[in-house]
């Protein structure tokens, strides 16, 4: 008999709503689960499956879980209840403490053991599980302290941090993440096909120029890239994380791409709905309150159906949770270059972001206009990213009335050579760290206008922009962050920083 790798020791469960429990034995076995003295029992089907429900579990900082068969008792002690939360997507998500700009400050007053969380292994296919032992760092809860600290994702942490020093429960996150990774992995193939075909039909028309496909699964197989049993020793991605200059970046790059384990097939994590299989149904549907997701840098291929993406990614994963999961995500940070596209799809993917926070209820968005690198996809400060998540969750799912939001252009006004934007969410007025707002462009006819024409001053919640004389019967487009690189200085009195936009006047 065992149970889903999610529980064991040091756990953390989910209060105040129905909480899943499942697992393996032999059929027709009684399964009894007892806890907060609730007992709960279920008979094992025909296909050694077991499956049962918690009902609201109330906050405690220290439990015991027995789960009792017919032949033997698991106890899973110092289990704890409170508020749980997935936070998914690719290495951005991922992006461990370890590499984090302020790991050596914070790895000095991280011990709480009210912080807790579970990485689920990333295994790319069934043979990858069956081939690598995960046991050694994944398949158990760590708690926050200065020995654990390190394999915490960075995002998530900083995101538990802030959001338990206010509810003061005990606070789990799930990693459930992959480097690379397009939304078509992280989806069912129903989905796939109804939201975002082409994905599919990019991956079949790959696998007809694979002269070997065996050869090629082999050569994957025998790679770093399908054993992720310790990202700490995989000298491509520790070097990544770090940190290094776009030269040796390139060359990095070059030296991965001649090995040939890029070759998406199907055994490679990066394949259409395979993560779905392999990872996501694996953890699902424990009880969480809401999912973190940091994605979309890898959707650069095809940019314009991202909305739809997410949307049926988001449908598809609050129906096998069995309920609407509210989701905070984290806009693409400015990024300007490296191999490939360099980011140039990022304007349409940040765009596309915030429209999925516009059409799918119970959605939001985190900016991150701030904290990008030019050359590097994996900015190293997650702190502001981590802590505007949790003020979206005390705000939008815990209902504290704070201000939380990007702001906004809200009333749009013009006086000839004079634009005011006024913005929505910027109670108390609008904060300028600098003498000039940054990442401004003002187009007309066409050409966009110097930038040492125009002058910007920040009245309360206003925006004006001073244009030249030559413009002042004209059209004009206001364009703030639409480039792919961009570092924005102008905020709210919550510190969180202006959204990009594009406006016509």
């Amino acid at each position: 008999m065992k149970a889903a790798e999610l529980f064991g020791n040091d756990m953390i469960l989910q209060r105040n709503t129905a909480v899943p429990v499942w697992g393996d034995a032999d059929p027709g076995e009684k399964i009894t689960v007892r806890i907060q003295g609730q007992e709960v029992s279920a008979i094992t089907g025909s296909d050694g499956k077991w499956f049962l429900t918690l009902n609201n579990l109330k906050t405690s900082f220290d439990e015991t879980m027995e789960i009792e068969g017919e032949k033997e008792t698991l106890r899973f002690i110092h289990a704890a209840v409170g508020e749980v939360w997935i936070a998914s997507g690719q290495s951005n998500m991922e992006f461990q403490m370890r590499y984090d700009k302020d790991f050596a400050v914070e790895v000095k007053r991280c011990t709480n053991p009210n912080i807790r969380t579970f990485d689920y292994p990333v295994v790319v296919t069934e043979e990858a599980r069956n081939r690598f032992d995960f046991s050694k760092n994944f398949g158990f809860w760590r708690r926050s302290d200065p020995e654990n600290l390190q394999w915490f994702s960075a995002v998530g942490y900083y995101f538990a941090k802030y959001l338990q020093n206010v509810l003061e429960v005990p606070l789990g996150i799930v990693g459930l993440n992959c480097g690379g990774t397009r939304s078509a992995c992280w989806m069912d193939e129903k989905t796939l096909m109804k939201c975002g075909p082409v994905w599919m039909e990019d991956y079949e028309n790959g696998l007809k120029k694979i002269p070997d496909l065996k050869k090629a699964e082999e050569e994957f197989m025998n790679s770093s890239m399908a054993d992720h049993t310790d990202p700490f020793t995989n000298s491509f991605n520790d070097r990544l994380m770090y940190g290094v200059t776009l030269e040796e970046l390139k060359q990095t790059f070059e030296n991965l791409e001649g090995a040939g384990v890029l070759t998406i097939g199907p055994w490679h994590e990066w394949r259409p709905a395979g993560l779905y299989h392999t990872m996501v149904k694996r953890v699902a549907p424990y009880a969480a309150k809401g999912v973190l997701w940091y994605q979309g840098e890898s959707d650069e291929d095809h940019p314009e159906i991202h909305q739809q993406m997410m949307k049926g990614l988001i449908s598809l994963w609050r129906e096998i949770w069995g309920k609407e999961l509210p989701f905070i995500m984290v806009q693409l940070a400015p990024f300007g270059e490296l191999i490939g596209n360099g980011g140039k799809a990022y304007p349409v993917l940040r765009a596309q972001q915030e429209l999925v926070t516009k059409t799918v209820p119970d959605v939001y968005l985190v900016p991150t206009g701030d904290v990008g690198n030019i050359y590097d996809i994996h900015p190293k400060e997650k702190q502001p990213i981590g802590q505007r998540m949790a003020l979206q969750a005390r705000r939008h799912v815990y209902g504290e009335d704070i201000l939380c939001d990007a702001p906004v252009p809200g009333q749009v006004s013009r006086d000839g050579c004079k634009i005011m934007i006024a913005f929505d969410h910027a109670d108390e007025g609008l904060i300028l760290k600098g003498e000039k707002v940054n990442a401004l462009q003002v187009f007309s006819d066409g050409n966009e206008i110097s930038p040492e024409e125009i002058q910007t001053v920040v009245q309360d919640n206003t925006l004006i922009i001073l244009l030249p004389d030559s413009v002042s019967q004209k059209q004009v487009t206001i364009a703030f962050a639409m480039t792919p690189w961009f570092e924005v200085n102008l905020y709210n009195r919550s510190d969180v920083p202006v959204f990009p936009f594009s406006i016509d006047i």
